[in-house]
Parts: C-alpha cells; sequence; structure tokens
C-alpha cells in the first residue's frame, strides 16, 4: 500500500517583479495578492484535502512567486480553511517563503501567530552588483535588515536561499557572503548554482550573446561555496542544501522520497503515488483568471461533480516513469535510496539495468554501495559522482 498523503504545497504566483534568472511561474502583481485568488486557493485546499482523503498534514509548504505579499488576513484564512480540513500534526513543518523586502516585524509575528514554524528567505547575494544584475528588488541593505529582524523576532527555523555563479559574482564575493549569513547561524542554506533557462531574461541575453557566461567558473565558484559551509558545521544532504543536523527540509524529503503530495494554487503541481507503484499528477493551470473563476464557482460544493473537468493538466504515471523517477530524485540526497525502499514500494528487486549502471559508475568511483540498517543495501553517488548526478540520470533513461 502506498503511504497516505501527509503533504500539502501551496503557490502564490503573484510578484512585484521578475528577477533575471526566475523559471518559475509568476505574474508581475502590486504588493498585494488578490482576494479572489486567496478565495478560488481555499476552496481548491477543501477540495483537493477532500478527495484525496488526507486526515493529517505533517508538512506544508508556501511558494511562489512571493508569498510575503500574503496578508495577515490572507494567511489566517488559508491556515483555517486548512484546519477545518484535516488535522496538523504536532510537529508538523510548516514552512512560508519570504522576501528580504517583506520581511517586517509584522509579517513575522503574522507568520508565527498562524503556525508557521520555518521560513525561506531568498537572499541570493550578498553583492549589490550581482543583485542589480539579477533584477532583484532587495539591495544588499535591504538583506542585512531581513537578516537583523530574523535574528531578533524570529523564533523558528530558518533557511536562507543563495545563488552562485550569478553574472558578476566571483569567489572573494561569494564566500564573503556566505561567511556573513553564516554569522546568523541560520538551521538551513540552499545553495544554488545558476541555472540559466531558456526564456528568462538571463536566458534571452546569453542567445544575443549580451550575457558573456563561464559556465566552467560558475561550477567551481559553488564548490567553494559547498567547501566553505561544510566547514562551517553545514552538513550536505543533498544536491544543493545543507543544513545543521536535524534539520533538513522535511518537505522537500517529501519530494525526494518518492513521497506523495497535494499541489494548490495557479500552476501547483500535485502527485499522488497507487499501490502498485504507478501514480497521477496534476498541474493546474497557469492562467489565474480561469483558475479563479473555476474555483470560486465551487463554494457550495466540494465534491467532484459528474463529467466535470477541472483546470488541470494531467499525467498518468506509467510504472517505468515512477521507477525513473525514484531513482532521479532519490539519488539527489548524499544517503542515497535504499534497497528495501524500492522493493517495498514495487514490489520486486532493483533492476538490472540500474544495478549494472551503478557498478559501472562504482568502479569509477562515481557510486558507493555500503551497508545500512538491518543489512538493506544502500546505493549512492560518491561525492564526485553527485556532480555528474544529471549524466547519471539520462544513461539510466
Amino acid at each position: 500500500m502506498p503511504a497516505e498523503t501527509t503533504s500539502l504545497y501551496i503557490h502564490i504566483p503573484f510578484c512585484i517583479s521578475k528577477c533575471a534568472y526566475c523559471d518559475f511561474y509568476s505574474v508581475p502583481q502590486g504588493k498585494s495578492v488578490p482576494e479572489e485568488y486567496v478565495k478560488a486557493l481555499c476552496n481548491e485546499i477543501t477540495y483537493r484535502i477532500a478527495a484525496l482523503k488526507i486526515s493529517l498534514l505533517k508538512t506544508i509548504y508556501i511558494g511562489g512567486g512571493t508569498p510575503s505579499l500574503l496578508s495577515h488576513v490572507q494567511l489566517s484564512q488559508i491556515f483555517s480553511t486548512i484546519k477545518n480540513c484535516t488535522k496538523l500534526n504536532p510537529d508538523a513543518e510548516i514552512t512560508v517563503e519570504v522576501n528580504p523586502d517583506d520581511v517586517t516585524v509584522e509579517l513575522l509575528n503574522s507568520l508565527r501567530s498562524c503556525g508557521v514554524n520555518r521560513i525561506s528567505c531568498g537572499i541570493q547575494s550578498m553583492n549589490d552588483a550581482v543583485l542589480k544584475k539579477a533584477c532583484r528588488r532587495a539591495d544588499v541593505s535591504i538583506n542585512r535588515n531581513a537578516l537583523v529582524l530574523i535574528k531578533e523576532y524570529w523564533k523558528g527555523d530558518v533557511s536562507f536561499d543563495l545563488i552562485s555563479g550569478l553574472p558578476g559574482d566571483d569567489e572573494k564575493s561569494l564566500l564573503a557572503g556566505l561567511e556573513e549569513i553564516v554569522s546568523y547561524n541560520p538551521s538551513h542554506i540552499s545553495l544554488y548554482s545558476l541555472t540559466i533557462e531558456e526564456k528568462t531574461p538571463f536566458g534571452r541575453q546569453l542567445e544575443d550573446g549580451s550575457l558573456d557566461y563561464d559556465f566552467d567558473f560558475a561550477d567551481k565558484l559553488w564548490l567553494s561555496g559547498r567547501d566553505f559551509l561544510e566547514t562551517h558545521g553545514y552538513r550536505w544532504y543533498e544536491v544543493s542544501n545543507f543544513c545543521r543536523s536535524g534539520k533538513e527540509c522535511l518537505h522537500n524529503l517529501v519530494y525526494w522520497t518518492h513521497g506523495g503530495y497535494a499541489g494548490c494554487g495557479s500552476a501547483a503541481c500535485g502527485t499522488v503515488y497507487k499501490a502498485d507503484g504507478t501514480g497521477e499528477r496534476w498541474t493546474n493551470t497557469i492562467n489565474i483568471e480561469e483558475y479563479i473563476s473555476f474555483w470560486l464557482s465551487r463554494q457550495e460544493n466540494v465534491t467532484e461533480k459528474p463529467g466535470e473537468v477541472l483546470p488541470q493538466n494531467f499525467e498518468a504515471i506509467d510504472l517505468t516513469t515512477s521507477q525513473f523517477e525514484f531513482f532521479m530524485m532519490g539519488l539527489r540526497k548524499l544517503e542515497g535510496i535504499r534497497e528495501g525502499e524500492y522493493t517495498t514500494i514495487f514490489g520486486e528487486k532493483l533492476p538490472e539495468r540500474f544495478l549494472s549502471l551503478f557498478n559501472q559508475w562504482e568502479k569509477k568511483g562515481l557510486c558507493v554501495r555500503r551497508e545500512g540498517k538491518d543489512g538493506d543495501v544502500v546505493y549512492a553517488m560518491s561525492r564526485e559522482g553527485m556532480l555528474f548526478l544529471n549524466r547519471f540520470n539520462m544513461e539510466l533513461l
């Protein structure tokens, strides 16, 4: 039997402005989130929890976009809706993303009063020239103000996001920024290596030649950042994530361990798995007007009507795809995957195609095999091999 769905992702697809690297779906908006969107979102949350028979939530993650644009009343509406529909685990991890320029004492107090116990703040860089090129709203002074307020007034867990290899970045600047961030002793740090996506401003600049970018240098920068964080007490536990002991992001671990989750909001994705290892995935419409119109119309009925077509793209995940995603996501973790996990989910031993490829990479020192608990065999990428995970996945396809 598949594990019960106990995780909820909520998408707030509004930003005041778009960053030059951002490929997540969001639309420009003023300094507020439309009331109609929040009402529609609450109706979808009610429907999804009922449809998936979610009796308990262990993780909630509100991302975007810019969730910190939500007012206190709107945040209260969302969390009241959730609590009216299902129970929360006593130690549930509840995360909300915040932008540095939105951080105020009032916002932090509002989040805490709603039950939020973890915030993820997108600092991205501590270099003004780099932030300007990336079209960030916050400059270094605003970042510092957010860091001070969070340290003084926030009592929950905090994760800071940074991006290495942004145009104009160098090793001295990156490490100085990391040193300043670490001085605030966050429980978690995400250090992403810049990925230049085709349809972003950086992507267009790269294509037309106005952006001269050295990908090899960017890779070296990230490695320098990784080494710095490890020497300062942060454990590298996933491709781009580092934490103090016991402070992994539980919500993201659901994705990386082949867990099911409900997704609500325009452009949000949700995935659930069946007893045979196959699954179903939906991605909500990116048309915000369509999203609002549909979910507002369902105020009086939270059950699916016969013949009703939800505003979403639906994907049936066949067994082969589900198995590949198990490896693709699970090997992102430094601890790797356990043979027993695979057998529990799919009812069979690890496939020969995986074992054969793993053996080849193991001989090159790019994969490691070890004995886990109860004699279960663990398969993982080595530290060097983790840098070539995408290539491993391509060869596994």
